[in-house]
């Protein structure tokens, strides 16, 4: 499959990703989007839709590595970009088989594991923004390197903001909101690199 329509594909599974995002949150879970987890989705009745999501997720970052390298190849990106790119769907789809510990129950091996793919996951999507932004924003239109730009710092907040409220017992209270904050930017961003290559290759 060329670069091209693996960019497509991995536009519409990254909106297949974002529309459940959002149709989880419209679910009567009883959650706080300022103080639950998004992995708290993955435990009871929105499991499924939540391991869905992952799944979607996950090839779409795998259709969009595959497109970055049918586009550039080996030129701009280095081998451990592409490695720590296909490292985002490793740990996400582990993630699905190991449900978080949702607050006030106990703690669990099976949460530990998650928490700990789950800080795996957040370090590799954001050392592939980070590292990819400057090319990309380079080759862009203007508007589109801004949006790239603009983007990246926000996923930088949204995880410093996570790591602060996950140290911070006094802050925990707003951590789901630091987190989907860095989802939601980080996820944008790979749909709008991968809206890139598809305009380009078409």
């Amino acid at each position: 499959m060329s670069g091209s329509l693996l960019a497509v594909l991995a536009v519409v599974l990254l909106l297949v990703y974002l529309a459940i995002f959002v149709l989880m949150h419209l679910r009567p879970t009883g959650y706080s989007v300022v103080r639950n987890a998004v992995s708290d989705y993955g435990v009871g009745p929105t499991a499924g839709l939540f391991r869905v999501a992952v799944v979607a997720n996950s090839l779409g970052i795998l259709a969009l590595t595959g497109a970055l390298a049918g586009a550039f190849g080996s030129g701009p990106f280095s081998t451990a970009d592409y490695v720590i790119l296909l490292l985002i769907p490793v740990t996400r789809l582990a993630m699905g088989f190991f449900p978080t510990d949702v607050p006030g129950e106990r703690v669990t091996t099976t949460g530990r594991i998650h928490l700990l793919l789950a800080i795996a996951s957040f370090t590799f999507v954001y050392l592939s923004v980070a590292n990819l932004t400057p090319y990309l924003s380079d080759i862009t239109a203007e508007v589109t390197g801004y949006v790239l730009i603009t983007l990246r710092w926000l996923a930088a907040a949204g995880l410093l903001a996570v790591v602060v409220t996950m140290v911070a017992p006094a802050l925990r209270r707003v951590f789901g909101l630091a987190e989907r904050v860095f989802l939601l930017s980080s996820n944008v961003w790979f749909l709008v690199v991968a809206l890139v290559i598809a305009v380009r290759g078409s």
